[in-house]
């Protein structure tokens, strides 16, 4: 497990279920009608601004593309991994149950969260282009082949 990616995945599941993708600020109209035709005065900011409403972070959603390019490129049951885990907290035996992992096989599931962990890194690291001077010189999918080997043996 990559503890850095760990807490940004844990914090994309929050995100995810307090804010999701649904997120935007109210019209202005919609303030009118709520604060009874003028805004409050004396109040810093806004009342609705709290964290209501706003929509998903940039970290949270940088982790949301990330999760989704997994699925595009057939990586699919790393996503729905990453969705159960952090997103819907499922118990280790039901995230084990939902990519096909046998019962008890305990190492095989860190194995796969450890791959979940490593593809995000390096999907990240390619969205950003901090990558050394090879940023703009990837092939489309390349970054899925690097570190994903195996990902269907360890269904055992």
């Amino acid at each position: 497990m990559i503890r850095e990616i760990e807490e940004l995945m844990v914090h994309w599941g929050v995100q995810s279920r307090e804010f999701g993708l649904g997120g935007g600020l109210g019209s202005q109209m919609g303030s009118i009608i709520e604060w009874g035709g003028a805004p409050p005065r004396g109040t810093p900011g806004s009342r609705i601004l709290d964290g209501a409403g706003i929509g998903m972070d940039v970290i949270a959603t940088e982790i949301d593309a990330a999760v989704a390019e997994l699925e595009r490129k057939g990586y699919s049951e790393l996503a729905v991994l990453a969705i159960h885990r952090y997103c819907h907290l499922a118990s280790v035996r039901e995230q084990m149950r939902v990519v096909g992992i046998a019962e008890g096989a305990d190492r095989t599931y860190r194995n796969w969260v450890q791959r979940l962990h490593q593809q995000v890194m390096l999907i990240l690291v390619i969205r950003s282009g901090t990558t050394r001077g090879h940023a703009g010189r990837r092939q489309e999918g390349d970054h899925c082949k690097v570190t994903n080997q195996g990902a269907g043996r360890a269904r055992k």
